[in-house]
């Protein structure tokens, strides 16, 4: 699935080391980070909205990779929510969509319809 090449890094604390870089990855390695700092990050995807003439973002996510953290080295789905920034396996995030689609069709979509009744004078 992800092909690697390789790219030196300048870190504080090793000086300039050789990492491989997978295909996915699309963020620049800037000097002057700490070897556990370096991350891998994708392709940024976003659930928006236009209301008022400007963009509400509801969701960012991306792939992501600490290949020398202290945690979990493994790739992981990042999902911006709230502020907050939880890391997904692929059965968290399964669980999320689930809770997303659930959320859509059985609340927001049933307040639309409501609403909607509100608006016209029904009860």
């Amino acid at each position: 699935m992800s092909a690697f090449h390789r790219v030196v890094v300048d870190t504080l604390d090793f000086g300039p080391i050789e990492i491989p870089e997978p295909s996915w990855c699309v963020i620049e390695h800037p000097a002057g980070n700490h070897r556990s700092g370096i991350r891998h990050d994708g392709v940024q995807h976003s659930a928006s909205v236009e209301m008022d003439g400007r963009r509400l973002e509801l969701f960012k996510a991306n792939l992501q990779q600490y290949p020398f953290g202290s945690g979990s080295r493994d790739v992981k789905v990042v999902v911006e929510i709230d502020g907050e920034h939880p890391e997904f396996d692929p059965a968290g995030l399964g669980d999320l969509a689930a809770a997303i689609t659930a959320f859509a069709l059985y609340g927001l979509l049933p307040l639309r319809d409501r609403l909607q009744a509100l608006q016209q004078g029904e009860a």
